[in-house]
């Protein structure tokens, strides 16, 4: 659901409401990586999702403003992201070798 432009405020409405919906799109894998990649490395594991949750809420501030150039910098959330895949794939390893 969208703002019309009739509003005055539909530009912000929009950005706001785009940067919901992606976050949204991106919390069920993030919490499967991070339910699996807890299993052996929990320390590790919170981390990289305390660095995600971060890039999370600054891509949200900076995506809500409206500039399309200042909606990278919650990129480094990233880094969480694949730190957790690498921890799932210890984790599937040492399951299966154990």
């Amino acid at each position: 659901m969208y703002a019309e432009t009739k509003d005055e405020h539909f530009l912000a409405f929009n950005c706001v409401q785009r940067a919901h919906q992606n976050v949204l799109e991106n919390l069920p894998t993030f919490l499967s990586l991070l339910f699996v990649s807890s299993v052996y490395r929990p320390m590790w594991a919170a981390i990289a999702g305390l660095v995600r949750v971060i890039g999370f809420i600054v891509y949200i501030h900076f995506y809500s403003c409206g500039d399309p150039a200042k909606r990278q910098y919650g990129a480094f959330g990233y880094i969480g992201l694949l730190t957790l895949v690498g921890l799932c794939f210890e984790a599937a390893f040492r399951l299966i070798t154990e």
